[in-house]
């Protein structure tokens, strides 16, 4: 049991270790939680009590580039598409290269 930010920040935790397995060196993250946004953020001009922030913000000081932005939920349409295409079919992980847009 967590709550919703948590679950929106162990999505974003999972998608930069993704992205960083890659080797890619410029990330960005666009998510429908306004509140995600504000604590990775506020992250990187104070010090947060969550261990799971603090672990995204190690991670981000390991890329070259990277941008967090709040997106609408319309926006994020494509996403939750993804999300419940992945989980019907139950046949684990799948990584998209390309955007969809």
């Amino acid at each position: 049991m967590c709550t919703v930010l948590d679950a929106e920040l162990w999505g974003i935790l999972d998608g930069l270790n993704l992205i960083l397995e890659r080797g890619y060196g410029s990330v960005l993250i666009q998510t429908d939680s306004l509140e995600a946004v504000n604590v990775i953020q506020e992250e990187s001009f104070g010090g947060s009590t969550s261990a799971l922030v603090r672990r995204i913000r190690q991670l981000l000081d390991t890329v070259r580039l990277w941008k967090i932005q709040h997106i609408s939920r319309d926006k994020n349409k494509i996403a939750d598409g993804l999300v419940r295409m992945v989980h019907d079919r139950r046949s684990g992980l799948r990584v998209f290269e390309d955007s969809l847009l």
